[in-house]
């Protein structure tokens, strides 16, 4: 990425360039081979496999994959940046809490067009509750591709000798903990518990805390914070005592390396790592998966992206179009599957034994997973040009507790108080 604007700047001031920004060139000569431009973040072998299989399909298309993002905070600014250069994708994969903005800023086109001239979508496997996760102001915006949630890790052969019992996990917080200091216990540099919060986008792992107990992030209208809360509170007096119990501060993909290398006992992440923590752990020690704890009217923020269309040319929109309903559809969303561990958005790759139906029946890892989805709902985004700014501003709060360096409350206080004051006027 040759880009060297710092994402805390979150391209200020730009908003007005950037809706009127040309958002692409003109239509390709019906001669020539039609050539689409997607963005994406990683992993980008995925994104490379299926594109060949759609060009395989499709001769006369061809798709070019930019340098993938290595999240989707970063490929949200780089598509605001290509909208004002004039250089924007046909298509971005774009983070479900980044869909918002890329529809108030005019650059992602609004789906119910096209869906309505397909008729009714269920009868190809697109699920109700995970379009309206793409909604923005009544309107679907992209078509659910990757679907992930907050996923509990468990090294069963370090839960046993710390003595825990493989067969019946912690069922509440208070317990994982106390499991994560038996198993830092046994010494040797075994790490206990680790709850990832850096580098998963948009303090999706924070806002999993809060949600899980029933608490909310914004109100109702999307224009306030609700975190200032019960519920706001619990979840960073968690993370205190996910520091006091040794959580030391590590990148994502460090913490997921010490998990596959066996020195990890529970790590808190993404299920799409799923397929990542098999293929290491295989021969060498077992992995269980599990829901966060959850209370009765809780929820988990849904994880992963939809594909969203930007092209405002007509043409290459229905070109896109073609394009997109092939990587939701169930033949690419198996293969996701198969390579990944994210959950399928498409629900006849779900039910049909041929393609998921068998694997998932006989995989309790990824089953937990696909009996997330009645409690997944909408990723809050925030609103304005400082969105970005604002998951920095909450993930270095949550930083300063970690570490022990800051109480519980006092850092609330503040994040109230700074995010509040990045948030658009009324």
């Amino acid at each position: 990425m040759t880009s060297e604007l710092n994402r805390r700047d979150f391209l200020r001031g730009t908003a007005a360039a950037a809706a009127g920004a040309a958002l692409s060139g003109p239509a390709l000569a019906q001669s020539r081979p039609i050539t689409l431009r997607i963005m994406t973040s990683t992993p980008k072998e995925l994104y490379d496999g299926l594109c060949a299989d759609f060009t395989q399909k499709q001769p006369a298309i061809r798709i070019t994959v930019d340098t993938p993002s290595p999240d989707y905070d970063d490929l949200s600014l780089r598509v605001l940046r290509a909208s004002i250069s004039g250089d924007i994708p046909d298509i971005a994969f774009q983070g479900f809490n980044r869909i918002d903005l890329l529809a108030q800023r005019g650059l992602a086109m609004s789906l119910d067009s096209l869906i309505d001239a397909e008729g009714d979508l269920a009868t190809l496997g697109y699920q109700p509750p995970l379009l309206d996760m793409t909604k923005s102001n009544g309107k679907v915006f992209g078509l659910p591709f990757a679907i992930s949630s907050p996923t509990l890790f468990y090294n069963l052969d370090l839960v046993e000798k710390a003595g825990g019992n493989p067969d019946k996990l912690p069922a509440d917080w208070p317990e994982i903990i106390d499991l994560g200091r038996k198993i830092r216990g046994l010494g040797g540099g075994t790490m206990g518990l680790h709850y990832a919060y850096i580098g998963h986008s948009g303090v999706w792992t924070w806002m999993a805390l809060i949600m899980s107990q029933g608490g909310r992030i914004l109100t109702p209208d999307g224009r306030d914070i609700a975190f200032d809360s019960p519920e706001g509170l619990e979840a960073l007096e968690l993370f205190r005592q996910f520091g006091q119990a040794g959580q030391i501060e590590m990148s994502l993909d460090q913490t997921r390396q010490a998990f596959s290398g066996g020195s990890m006992g529970i790590l808190g992440t993404a299920n799409s790592y799923l397929r990542s923590a098999e293929k290491a752990a295989a021969g060498r020690f077992r992995v269980r998966t599990a829901n966060l704890p959850l209370k009765p009217n809780g929820k988990l923020p849904v994880g992963g992206n939809a594909a969203t269309i930007l092209t405002k040319d007509p043409d290459r929109q229905k070109v896109a179009w073609g394009f997109v309903k092939f990587m939701t559809g169930p033949e690419a969303q198996t293969k996701l599957v198969n390579t990944t561990g994210y959950i399928p958005a498409n629900d006849i790759a779900v039910k049909k034994p041929e393609l998921l139906g068998r694997f998932f029946a006989e995989n309790a890892n990824a089953r937990v997973g696909v009996e997330q989805l009645p409690i997944l709902t909408k990723w809050p985004g925030f609103p304005g040009e400082n969105a970005i700014k604002i998951t920095d501003l909450i993930r270095d709060r949550i930083q300063s507790v970690v570490t022990l360096r800051r109480e519980p409350k006092a850092a609330l206080d503040d994040m109230v108080r700074d995010v509040r004051a990045l948030l658009p006027r009324a």
